[in-house]
């Protein structure tokens, strides 16, 4: 199996895989279904419409990863800095991979991806009634991606206005690759490279290193794609000294009540 597969044959090949009968202990997801559930729940949620996918899949179609781009309803562009909604999910014929939905952001100028670890909204084993609870999930899914998109925006800001040295750069990638095993020596070819010519991200911001990083993620599988963009997320917020309920404070910022309003004593 190639390590890159092609979005258009993966869809084929998801297609084509035949489905394995249910038993008491195991409930197959058609593939069909779960792709078309989750456009059908963004397509009928308020003011969202799918853009894209991105389909992935093993030789026999039985794995599947994907992504739906997401935007608000009449907008040609998106006014977050080319910033798009993102839905991931997976599903499996085989029971390696439970079936999941999470939320993120595809940065448009280069399709590289952006996932929270806070967001991943639904995980779960093929066993019961999973096909019937499907479309609630994907709601929850989909609210969590369009409540934490502005979150999501925030923090990337913080990435932008946090620099980096040559030194601290070397030392992080250090640190991804001999102690969190998050990189092979090809990827880091990739960042090294990535670093020096990159069209769009070859500045000395965190958030330049980020997508030096992404992109070097589009030459590992795409059936990893999900787990990998979870935690570089989570690495480089903690590098970046973000923290959650902070961000979420400065998002939702606590209502001060005023002496002298109706109903207080004066």
């Amino acid at each position: 199996m190639s390590r890159r597969i092609n979005d258009g044959a993966g869809y084929q090949r998801a297609m084509s895989a035949l489905v394995p009968a249910r038993t008491e202990s195991y409930s197959p997801i058609p593939h069909s279904f779960f792709l078309d559930t989750v456009k059908n729940e963004i397509n009928n949620f308020g003011g969202l419409e799918t853009t894209t996918d991105r389909i992935y899949t093993n030789g026999k179609g039985t794995k599947l990863v994907g992504f739906t781009g997401v935007k608000f309803r009449g907008l040609e562009t998106d006014p977050e800095f080319g910033l798009e909604m993102m839905l991931g999910y997976k599903n499996s014929y085989d029971k390696s991979m439970a079936a999941a939905l999470v939320a993120g952001i595809r940065v448009m100028i280069c399709s590289n991806g952006c996932i929270g670890g806070d967001m991943v909204s639904f995980r779960r084993k093929h066993t019961g009634t999973i096909q019937e609870e499907l479309a609630d999930k994907a709601k929850e899914a989909i609210k969590s991606m369009k409540d934490g998109f502005s979150k999501l925006v925030l923090e990337i800001d913080i990435m932008k206005d946090f620099e980096l040295t040559a030194k601290q750069k070397a030392e992080i990638m250090g640190v991804m690759y001999f102690e969190e095993d998050m990189v092979t020596p090809n990827q880091l070819s990739v960042i090294r490279k990535e670093m020096k010519d990159s069209e769009h991200f070859k500045g000395d911001s965190l958030w330049d290193l980020y997508n030096n990083v992404t992109e070097s993620f589009k030459s590992s599988h795409p059936l990893n794609h999900i787990e990998d963009h979870v935690k570089l997320h989570k690495f480089m917020s903690n590098i970046a000294g973000i923290v959650p309920e902070e961000v979420d404070e400065a998002l939702n910022p606590p209502i001060e009540i005023l002496p002298g309003g109706a109903g207080d004593p004066v």
